[in-house]
């Protein structure tokens, strides 16, 4: 009740090729890997380098506008044509009795 099967040489060539491209599919998508992962690695090295240049930038600015902040005199106000109001208006924030046109029925 053994029964042997036997592999013919067509069937063994088809399994090598089989294994072969299998192989080379593997090797192509394993280099496309590496070299998206270093062209990633690159691209995110580059970006640091640029976070740091605008993020020293941003630093100068901030100094320099605390800088001219802190130069804001009333003099100063006064050469660029602002005056001190003698009755200042204020919206108030009552509910005062008001008409409104109302759009929410269309």
């Amino acid at each position: 009740m053994n029964t042997t099967k036997t592999i013919s040489y067509d069937q063994r060539a088809l399994f090598f090729w089989v294994l072969v491209a299998v192989t080379l599919v593997s090797f192509t998508v394993y280099i496309y890997a590496v070299h998206t992962t270093a062209r990633n690695v690159a691209a995110r090295q580059d970006l640091e380098k640029q976070i740091v240049k605008i993020s020293t930038n941003l630093d100068s600015l901030e100094f320099a506008f605390i800088e001219l902040k802190n130069n804001v005199t009333v003099e100063l106000a006064y050469q660029y044509g602002f005056r001190e109001v003698k009755n200042p208006l204020f919206v108030s924030r009552s509910r005062a009795a008001s008409l409104s046109y109302n759009t929410l029925s269309r």
